[in-house]
């Protein structure tokens, strides 16, 4: 059913401009003379929600892949698909990194969740992804614990947590350096500036905590406040309550395409008896509310107003993400 809505979302959306059908996996490049002048504040790609989250290994008692597994692709699937920007949440279990979906359960006073792909794993599918495409990838790295800990209370990554793992990411391949990169506002780059010769990897480190970049930022690695992503998802599991609260934050956020750098988070999340076990898991939540987004961004678009991330669970290999992101950039934003 999916293609039949996405086709009755383009048609909606586009009346005089026929949209590019089938985008090849190198996107960006593809659409380089179209896009590459423009700053990334004008400019519409798809992201992925919690994308380490395609695989399950190991956690605690009361999670499973129920109410922890977000994707069905891995990172390197989802690239593939032609997501670019990618929430991972670094976690620290059994001694390694890895990315992980875990939360504060207040009424049993414990932390619950899951394990996903090593950081490891991610470091290897990004490095042969750029191998072969000459994509910019956008990584956000947060909601860091160390699950190593009793899990009444997982601390947040200390300043030296976070350094052994951005050392590790220093093996990410063709990590992106701005000429001034303590002050760079990555929303003002071109694409062109970023992919122009090489591919380009930007990591967005979003600590709970201050923490010092040193040696670091000038590396490949930039604070939260350099790439200030408005996103702030709606917290429910009810598909309409979602859609009128995300497009109420378009409207409010982006009332010209200068006003602010937007994440549209067309996310639902499980009530607390979904979280037991009793009715969707994230991935249904995820069927219900991605095929929606096609029919429903549309009244909501205009010169002025369209998103800068269109952020998904269960990000598939069908085209119609990029697709979508690609109609946006050729009809509405500049």
């Amino acid at each position: 059913m999916l293609a039949p809505l996405f086709l009755l979302a383009v048609s909606s959306i586009v009346s005089a401009i026929p949209v590019k059908k089938a985008q090849p996996t190198d996107w960006m490049q593809a659409n380089i003379g179209l896009l590459g002048s423009r700053p990334l504040i004008n400019i519409a790609i798809p992201g992925s929600h919690d994308a380490g989250m395609s695989q399950i290994n190991g956690g605690t008692a009361f999670s499973d892949a129920a109410n922890t597994q977000t994707q069905t692709l891995s990172i390197g699937g989802q690239l593939s698909a032609g997501s670019r920007y990618f929430d991972l949440r670094p976690v620290i279990a059994d001694g390694l990194y890895s990315t992980g979906h875990y939360s504060d359960v207040t009424e049993i006073d414990s932390w619950q969740g899951s394990n996903g792909e090593s950081i490891a794993s991610v470091i290897s599918d990004i490095n042969s992804f750029t191998s072969a495409n000459n994509e910019l990838i956008i990584i956000n790295l947060s909601h860091a614990y160390d699950t190593d800990a009793g899990n009444s209370h997982y601390p947040i990554f200390t300043q030296a947590q976070w350094e052994a793992l951005l050392e590790q990411l220093l093996g990410i391949n063709h990590l992106y350096v701005d000429a001034n990169p303590t002050t760079v506002d990555l929303t003002q780059v071109t694409l062109s500036t970023f992919i122009g010769s090489s591919p380009a990897v930007v990591v967005i480190v979003q600590p709970d905590d201050t923490i010092d970049l040193g040696t670091y930022a000038s590396q490949g690695f930039y604070q939260y406040s350099q790439l200030n992503a408005y996103n702030e998802y709606s917290d429910t599991s009810t598909l309409s309550t979602m859609e009128s609260d995300q497009l109420a934050k378009l409207a409010a956020q982006r009332a010209t395409p200068i006003q602010s750098y937007f994440l549209l988070s067309w996310t639902l999340t499980q009530s607390t008896l979904e979280v037991l076990g009793l009715g969707d898991s994230i991935l249904d939540l995820a069927n219900q509310a991605d095929p929606a987004l096609y029919t429903s961004l549309s009244s909501a678009l205009s010169t002025n107003t369209y998103p800068n991330i269109l952020f998904i669970d269960n990000f598939q290999n069908d085209g119609q993400m990029v697709d979508l992101a690609m109609t946006i950039n050729t009809n509405y934003a500049s």
